[in-house]
């Protein structure tokens, strides 16, 4: 089979989407079949193309055995709105016209939202090719933007929704990261038989490999970012966004500055449109146990996590309940106690997984009361640090959730 891919991001950017197809492509060419990925220049987080990558027109390179032609984008940078929405609707034009263009006569076309420009692209040219078009939706917008007061009700984001309707109906099937999200898109008029849950994972192999590899690496980042040797440190390693809700970690922080028992140190590694924000609270506050550390590659994130005491998973309040953090599934594979600041199936997942405490999300003193509760407790440690890891080996290793897709691509194909 000839699966394309038309993806905003890939790897080697870091992030949720770029490792969930990176993974499935990569895994679907181990079980021999053909896969082409028709993407852009890495930009992710900030929106601007990163070094030492540079633009060009049309280019294919090889990743893993899969084809990846990249296509060029106005990243003029993510401060504004309108700039966003520059880089989304440039990459919609300049991928249809690369798609179209080529002689790619796959066998099914994959499109991974959002944004849900992309899925515009890959429906029009399943369409082009005369072939099914599978939907896979990360998070739903622009709903999930206008919970959050990002963007405001408007014309355009009620155009948004009707096309958004209109591939949802024109799909041979849609695949999508929880059970929560598989209701909502049922009710937003996909058909309910062609709705499949396929969770965001890990590959733990590449994860428990890169801790063994990578471990004198992970140790100098830390020291880097002024670490204290044999620190009890708790990890967050992701995008510095909005949706995060990171202020909570250094409220939680500032709370407890002025302790001089308190043997927690917390790490932040990433970037995003908050790490300015952050950096100068942490200056201007003192925190002086919270570090921060320049973004790295996908490869250090597993040995970063196995160098803590534990890790970190937040996310501010949110009017969907439907949404897991994919960095979730990574924290359980660390063999770590996982924190988690949630509502909803996120924590849910947390409290089934049993991997570790869960405080409300945006409660900055119940975070550190769980915390605290959990410093005094290694045995309590060590359990959640095992539980986490065997559900993940259970529910969400990459390498099997890759199988479950491929049986929704070859119904479609071969119905």
């Amino acid at each position: 089979m000839h699966i394309l891919v038309v993806t905003q991001f890939f790897p080697p950017e870091m992030g949720a989407p770029a490792a969930r197809f990176g993974d499935f492509a990569r895994f679907w060419r181990g079980m021999g079949h053909r896969v082409t990925v028709l993407t852009t220049w890495p930009n992710a987080p900030r929106g601007r193309v990163i070094a030492p990558h540079r633009q060009r027109a049309w280019t294919s390179e090889d990743h893993d055995g899969v084809r990846v032609i990249r296509t060029p984008v106005l990243a003029l940078g993510d401060r504004s709105t309108n700039r966003k929405a520059l880089l989304y609707a440039s990459f919609a034009v300049s991928a249809l016209l690369q798609g179209a263009l080529r002689r790619l006569a796959p066998d099914v076309v994959v499109g991974t939202a959002p944004p849900p420009t992309v899925a515009y692209v890959s429906l029009l040219l399943a369409q082009r090719f005369g072939v099914p078009h599978v939907l896979d939706i990360r998070d739903i917008w622009p709903e999930a933007l206008l919970n959050s007061g990002r963007v405001r009700p408007s014309l355009a984001m009620a155009t948004v929704e009707r096309l958004n309707t209109w591939v949802l109906r024109s799909s041979a099937a849609t695949t999508t990261v929880t059970a929560g999200k598989c209701r909502r898109l049922e009710e937003l008029g996909a058909p309910a038989d062609r709705v499949h849950l396929i969770p965001n994972g890990v590959d733990l192999n590449a994860f428990d490999r890169a801790t063994r590899e990578h471990d004198a690496e992970a140790t100098q980042v830390l020291e880097k970012a002024g670490v204290p040797p044999g620190a009890r440190l708790l990890t967050y390693a992701g995008v510095f966004n909005p949706p995060q809700g990171l202020d909570l970690v250094l409220d939680m922080a500032a709370t407890q500055s002025d302790r001089t028992d308190d043997p927690l140190h917390i790490l932040l590694v990433g970037d995003g449109q908050l790490r300015d924000h952050l950096q100068r609270r942490i200056s201007r506050e003192r925190l002086k146990r919270v570090h921060m550390a320049a973004p790295v590659r996908s490869a250090l994130v597993a040995p970063i996590y196995g160098r803590s005491w534990a890790s970190l998973v937040v996310l501010r309040r949110r009017a969907d309940t439907h949404t897991i953090p994919s960095k979730l599934y990574e924290c359980m594979a660390a063999r770590r106690p996982t924190v988690v600041s949630a509502d909803g199936e996120a924590a849910e997942l947390a409290r089934t997984a049993d991997c570790g405490p869960v405080a409300a999300a945006g409660t900055a003193t119940g975070l550190r009361a769980q915390l605290d509760a959990l410093v005094d407790d290694k045995a309590r440690a060590e359990a959640y640090a095992a539980h986490g890891r065997a559900y993940v080996e259970a529910h969400n290793d990459r390498a099997a959730l890759s199988v479950a897709f491929m049986d929704v691509l070859a119904r479609v194909v071969a119905p």
